[in-house]
């Protein structure tokens, strides 16, 4: 007796047998017990999910002699051996990618008139039907909308898209999904145990991972590496004979992609080379790590959703407390762009490289936001303390004059706050200052040479917004009085007309202005903060 593949040798023959499409085969099942069976199926998915087996298992369930009540085919019958075996003159499977033309379709048409030969249904299953042209899709709409009632059109795909929306219209469509990894695993074993080999479990998983999805790979796949390596396989042999990469391979350089080592990084990927490994599908893997990483951050709750074991879980949980949401999201950004370029590069192991040393610095690197809150956590902790002689100086003021003095050290923030509430008003208080505390009042002075500014931003809503902001920073409530005072000259002189002057007087020194605010911004805990992280200096100020 011929040899007979694993695939073919271990077809479903009952809908129970059928593995990771419940929601298709419960479907069925309910519509052959009540008879709402339908003249026309639809089944797409990717390949080696199950969309022909299906259409076989209905189309047997359909022309059964003893099935019942029971929507299961009983396999004894001539008609299921003869469907079964495929010489069944009732059922005639199609393949479209060879009968193509519109004359294939019109002898079907022609065919479908006559009565069964020995079941209830003459049944046409038509694999790969998108291949079909368009004259042959056209041939075929009237007998697929308005069929005999002895016929049933059982119709499979991979390609949905570029089947025409007419013929969608008149199928049930049925959408059969990726075979989970542990739905694969637990089918291999259970034929491994039938056959009486010794397959470790890290190997069934090296075996699924390479499915992607298909249990018919899988299968063929395991039929493969037992031609190969014999009756007992162990997870080397499988990634030695189809060059994937071990699942502890990936946690590695996921660790060291978050952790930042670039050199330990690279020095996988030379390795992972060097022993023949495809690089391609090494970042689709990692990349589907990450991902899972970034899962469990956001929702721990689908953590079952990840086909891990329960060591490998508790990995995954490690990555994630040394990662950062956002920084993750830069790393899968980067991994998506290399797992797109090494399709078509001709040194997918420059690109895989090259995106491993972006994805490690974009993993570690400090963005400006952290930065901004790191200094703004806590300034006072970190800023020196003041000299002795300024300690003294401070402590012999009056609680006013302290509060003004650090009002006027705090002026350009507050304006910024100030502006979010009451933005016409923000341009005119430029020229305006804290000029003293009187009880629980705050007066702002202006020159009278700005005296119209004042009617600006004497207001109810520019008062309320300068009063909260001043009582945030003075942590007490507090009015605001607006005053014109006279002040020097070089002290409220406008950063325009400063400007204008520098440029027309290039050689003139700084007026005094600009230098007295360039010593208040100096003298804030926050620029002074700021300047110590990025080691620079105070050069000039834009407003």
């Amino acid at each position: 007796m011929s040899y007979e593949v694993l695939a073919r040798k271990w077809r479903p023959q009952q809908f129970e047998q059928v593995v990771g499409q419940d929601h298709v085969i419960q479907t069925l099942s309910r519509a052959i017990q009540t008879g709402r069976v339908a003249h026309a199926y639809l089944f797409v998915g990717p390949r080696g999910t199950g969309k022909t087996t299906t259409a076989r298992l209905l189309a047997k369930a359909l022309n059964c002699q003893k099935r019942g009540q029971n929507p299961d085919p009983c396999d004894k019958c001539d008609s299921c051996r003869e469907i079964v075996a495929g010489n069944s003159l009732d059922v005639i499977e199609i393949d479209a990618a060879s009968n193509t033309q519109v004359d294939h379709v019109r002898e079907l048409r022609d065919n479908v008139r006559y009565a069964p030969a020995r079941g209830p249904y003459k049944i046409y299953i038509i694999d790969e039907v998108h291949m079909l042209s368009t004259g042959a899709f056209n041939a075929l709409l009237k007998t697929l909308e308005e069929p005999p009632p002895h016929a049933k059109f059982l119709l499979a795909t991979t390609d949905v898209h570029k089947v025409p929306a007419t013929i969608l219209s008149r199928c049930q469509r049925f959408d059969l999904r990726r075979i989970g990894i542990k739905e694969i695993v637990g089918r291999l074993k259970e034929i491994a145990k039938a056959e009486k080999w010794k397959v470790s479990e890290e190997a069934l998983l090296a075996i699924a991972r390479g499915a992607e999805g298909g249990l018919r790979d899988a299968e063929s796949a395991l039929d493969q590496i037992v031609s190969f390596k014999g009756e007992t396989i162990e997870e080397a042999d499988v990634l030695g004979v189809f060059g994937l990469v071990s699942w502890s391979t990936i946690d590695q350089l996921a660790t060291a992609v978050l952790m930042g080592d670039a050199a330990a990084a690279l020095k996988t990927v030379a390795e992972l080379d060097e022993g023949g490994r495809d690089l391609q599908r090494l970042v689709q893997e990692l990349l589907g790590h990450l991902r899972n990483v970034l899962v469990w951050k956001y929702a721990p709750e689908l953590a079952d959703s990840f086909d891990l074991t329960a060591s490998q879980l508790d990995g995954l949980k490690a990555q994630a407390a040394l990662a950062d949401a956002e920084k993750l999201l830069r790393v899968l950004e980067i991994l998506t762009e290399a797992a797109n370029q090494a399709r078509f590069a001709l040194s997918r192991r420059t690109v895989v490289e090259v995106a491993l040393l972006k994805a490690t610095r974009a993993a570690t690197v400090v963005s400006i936001d952290e930065l901004i809150q790191q200094i703004q956590a806590g300034p006072a902790a970190d800023v020196p303390a003041d000299p002795p002689a300024a300690a003294r100086a401070s402590a012999s003021r009056p609680p006013g004059r302290q509060e003004v003095a650090h009002l006027k050290s705090r002026w350009p923030a507050l304006l910024g706050t100030i502006a979010e509430t009451a933005q016409l008003a923000a341009p005119y208080l430029k020229e305006a200052e804290p000029v003293r505390v009187e009880g629980d009042h705050v007066v702002l002075g202006f020159d009278p040479e700005f005296g119209e500014h004042l009617k600006q931003v004497d207001t109810s809503r520019t008062r309320l917004a300068i009063e909260k902001a001043i009582g945030r920073e003075l942590k007490r409530p507090v009015g605001v009085k607006f005053v014109l005072e006279d002040r020097p000259r070089a002290e409220t002189e406008s950063p325009a007309r400063s400007s204008a002057k520098a440029k027309a007087c290039p050689d003139a020194p700084a007026p005094f202005a600009r230098a007295s605010t360039k010593k208040k911004l100096a003298d804030d805990p926050l620029v002074r903060k700021t300047l110590e992280e990025f080691g620079g200096d105070l050069i000039d100020i834009r407003e």
